[in-house]
C-alpha cells in the first residue's frame, strides 16, 4: 500500500442488494465524499454493487489498481448476503483465514465466546490488519482496501479517524456567479479551460435562482492561478454580469446528522 503521505485518490464501493433495490437508502456516499474532500483527498469514482462475489471482486480489483485507497461499506456480517470479504480475498488473490486477533477482540468486548456462525465475520484475507480500534467494530484493511460495515452510524467515527490520519492541504476553490446564461459563455469558458489546464474547472447552469444563471468553479493548489483564472473569465464574460465570487476556506463542512455508534 502507498505511504500515508502518498495517498491522494479514493475509490468508494457501496455494497448491497438492499441499496440497489431501494429497501435501504444510501447515506454513506454523501458523508464519505464530504469527509474525503474536506481532508484534501480526491474521490475518483463511486460504485454501487450487488452481493455477487465475482462482480464485486472485479470492481474491487479495478478500484485497487486505479486508486491509492479503496473504501467499501456493507456486507461484513455473518449471514448469507455478507460476501464482501470473500470478494476482497478474490480481488487481492489472498486466502481467507480466521483472524485470531479480531476474534479475541470481539470476545473480550462481549464477554462471551463467538459461535462458529459468528466467526464467519472474522474470516478475512491473509494479511488483513486492524487499524482504528475504537468502537464496536475496528477499521479493517486488506492491501489498500478499507472495509467498513454498512450501518451509517458505524461508518462516521471510523472515517473521521481515517481522514485525520490521511488529511492533506485542500486546494483553493473559487466559485463565481454570473447573470449570463451558460450557453452564451461557452467561448469564454473554453478559453479559460485551455489556458488553465492545471485547474479543475466546472460549469453549472442555474435555472431557479433569482440573482444568477451560471455558476463556475475553479479549483487548484496555487491561489494565484485560481485568482488569474477568475479574473480572465470575468473579463471575458463581462464584469457587469458578475454577481459575486466566493472562496472556500479550509474549514469544516456542516456537521453530519448521522449519530456515531458509541459502542
Amino acid at each position: 500500500m502507498a505511504k500515508t503521505e502518498d495517498i491522494r485518490t479514493i475509490g468508494i464501493i457501496i455494497i448491497g442488494n438492499e441499496v440497489l433495490s431501494g429497501k435501504v437508502r444510501d447515506e454513506n456516499t454523501p458523508f464519505l465524499i464530504d469527509s474525503f474532500n474536506r481532508a484534501g483527498l480526491r474521490v475518483g469514482e463511486v460504485a454501487i454493487v450487488a452481493d455477487v462475489v465475482p462482480r464485486l471482486a472485479e470492481v474491487i480489483r479495478s478500484f485497487s489498481e486505479r486508486f491509492d485507497l479503496v473504501v467499501t461499506t456493507g456486507g461484513v456480517g455473518p449471514t448469507h448476503d455478507d460476501c464482501t470479504w470473500q470478494a476482497v480475498a478474490v480481488a487481492l488473490d489472498q486466502p481467507l483465514e480466521l483472524h485470531k486477533e479480531l476474534v479475541t477482540r470481539i470476545e473480550t468486548r462481549s464477554g462471551v465466546a463467538m459461535s462458529e456462525e459468528q466467526k464467519r465475520m472474522a474470516l478475512l484475507p491473509r494479511g488483513t490488519t486492524l487499524q482504528v480500534q475504537d468502537g464496536r467494530w475496528p477499521l479493517l484493511q486488506a492491501g489498500n482496501v478499507i472495509v467498513l460495515p454498512g450501518v451509517p452510524s458505524m461508518v462516521v467515527g471510523r472515517i473521521e479517524a481515517l481522514c485525520a490520519r490521511l488529511a492533506r492541504p485542500r486546494p483553493w476553490l473559487a466559485t463565481v456567479y454570473f447573470t449570463a446564461d451558460e450557453w452564451v459563455c461557452v467561448p469564454a469558458i473554453d478559453a479559460v479551460v485551455a489556458d488553465f489546464a492545471d485547474l479543475e474547472i466546472g460549469s453549472y447552469p442555474v435555472f431557479h435562482v433569482a440573482d444568477h444563471k451560471l455558476r463556475l468553479t475553479f479549483e487548484g493548489v496555487e491561489e494565484a492561478r485560481v485568482q488569474a483564472a477568475v479574473a480572465q473569465v470575468t473579463e471575458a464574460i463581462g464584469a457587469d454580469q458578475l454577481v459575486r465570487v466566493t472562496w472556500r476556506p479550509p474549514t469544516d463542512l456542516p456537521p453530519t446528522d448521522l449519530a456515531v455508534d458509541p459502542a
